[in-house]
């Protein structure tokens, strides 16, 4: 059977080095996390200005963890908490910059009003006020949950005073609050932020998801087309998956997966799906388009039925990173990793064909892993334990701890022309070739980052956390 991507890569010759190359317009590309015809260098520093194979670094307003998109000769990235930054690919100047808050969203004739609500709640500092009592109030509840049997009387009674307190100033902000609630910023972590999704195009307009819900579409000059609301957030930790360009639509997944009409963002379907992290993969199965969300849950493209629910029991689900395809197997790793043959038919209820287990280390794996000539490569968060299984059976073929330094390994591994790339998001990224035996190229370090790197021709780029970078000739 013959699976068709529809995480579309175009081909198209770029301007800055005149090779052709693969136009990246989505997260990762394609599901193999693979960048095939790129030449890139494998060296570079910024310890100096520009530094070793820096063709160039371009200031960005605020940091971001998602990763560049190329459009043609254009690159978009964005910066927190709610910008879209068009950059030119040749040299790195900004062309333009787009706000995509909550007011953005609102409708001008709806906006004074809205603005005089805001203005009246005092939203900004109240809300400050609120999650701040909020913390404390849960902190004390723990606190007080902890506290042993026979712990002195006073100081459960102190205890249970500070909640009884905290509690009643929670629900008096929370109360003020009510009128404008949807304009409050959702909770977040400060490692997540509210721009880890990475943008997506279809080559004519970019769309853009944000950890508040909004989403919003452009032309490549900048002109806004739509901008809305769909929803937020409820985990407390973020959001970080990326939208999905497929065909007409565009595949949004925050705690509902949306199917949203590409040219005026409104809803066209709207299923329960669970939440994750990780940004799921659409295939087509027997002439039907099916979406994979990393919870191993399958729902049919043209009306949002779900297929396939992983049952609970199976720990065949990735919590932060994204499956990986090859042909007609999908794999799911981390430290309880599977592999499973798709069915030829997406038929109304979808039974998967289990073809192994393995076992990794286990840890959490942010890091979403890379398929390459009949191997997995994975990393753990910490630790930096790289693991290659063999594709086929699920043996773990061997670890290797790769001292990568303090801090989380955060970007994914990504093959580019012949080697690996493994990052940390300290800014060292180890090149390795790929294969059955450890072999280590070169190390490289640079500003911190979060972000997977890219790759065109002969050039890499990278959103470190301050700057966005162009590695190359």
């Amino acid at each position: 059977m013959k699976l068709r991507f529809l995480l579309i890569t175009l081909v198209f010759v770029l301007s800055c080095s005149g090779l052709m190359a693969q136009e990246v317009i989505g997260w990762r590309s394609d599901p193999t996390g693979r960048f095939l015809d790129a030449e890139p260098v494998i060296e570079w520093s910024a310890e100096n200005n520009p530094g070793k194979n820096i063709v160039w670094k371009t200031a960005m307003p605020n940091w971001s963890n998602a990763s560049p998109i190329i459009v043609g000769d254009r690159m978009f990235v964005c910066a927190e908490p709610a910008t879209l930054i068009c950059v030119r690919a040749s040299d790195g100047e900004i062309l333009w910059e787009r706000t995509n808050t909550y007011l953005d969203a609102v409708p001008p004739e709806e906006l004074d009003e809205v603005k005089r609500q805001l203005d009246e709640v005092q939203i900004e500092e109240t809300t400050k006020e609120f999650r701040s009592t909020e913390s404390k109030l849960n902190n004390t509840r723990n606190k007080l949950k902890k506290l042993p049997e026979d712990a002195e009387p006073e100081k459960r009674a102190e205890l249970e005073k500070s909640v009884e307190e905290l509690s009643k100033k929670h629900e008096e902000l929370k109360a003020k609050l009510e009128p404008v609630w949807e304009y409050v910023m959702p909770l977040t972590h400060d490692v997540n932020g509210y721009s880890s999704s990475t943008p997506a195009s279809d080559g004519k307009y970019v769309y853009v998801l944000y950890g508040t819900g909004v989403v919003a579409c452009y032309d490549l000059d900048g002109n806004r087309k739509w901008i809305r609301m769909t929803e937020k957030p409820t985990n407390g930790w973020g959001h970080s998956a990326s939208p999905i360009v497929a065909g007409d639509r565009l595949i949004v997944h925050i705690v509902n997966l949306y199917a949203l009409d590409k040219e005026t963002g409104e809803t066209i379907w709207k299923s329960k799906a669970e939440p994750r992290w990780g940004t799921g993969i659409v295939v087509n199965m027997g002439g039907v388009d099916v979406i994979i969300t990393p919870n191993a849950d399958f729902f049919r493209l043209s009306d949002g039925k779900l297929l396939r629910a992983r049952d609970k029991e199976d720990k065949a689900f990735l919590e932060y990173a994204r499956p990986i395809l090859h042909d007609d197997i999908i794999y799911f790793v981390q430290h309880e990793g599977r592999a499973f043959k798709l069915p030829s038919e997406a038929a109304d209820a979808i039974t998967l064909e289990s073809l192994w287990e393995t076992k990794p280390k286990k840890d959490r794996y942010y890091a979403s892993s890379v398929y390459h000539d009949g191997l997995i490569y994975a990393i753990v968060r910490q630790g930096h334990e790289f693991s290659v299984i063999d594709a086929e059976t699920g043996e773990v073929i061997y670890t290797e701890v790769l001292k990568l330094g303090k801090g989380d390994t955060f970007p994914s591994i990504t093959l580019a022309g012949k080697h690996l790339f493994i990052s940390n998001d300290n800014g060292t990224t180890v090149i390795m070739e790929p294969g059955r035996e450890p072999k280590e190229i070169v190390r490289n370090s640079l500003e911190t980052f979060r972000s997977s790197p890219v790759f065109m021709g002969k050039r890499m780029y990278v959103r470190g956390r301050e700057h966005l970078y162009c590695i190359g000739l």
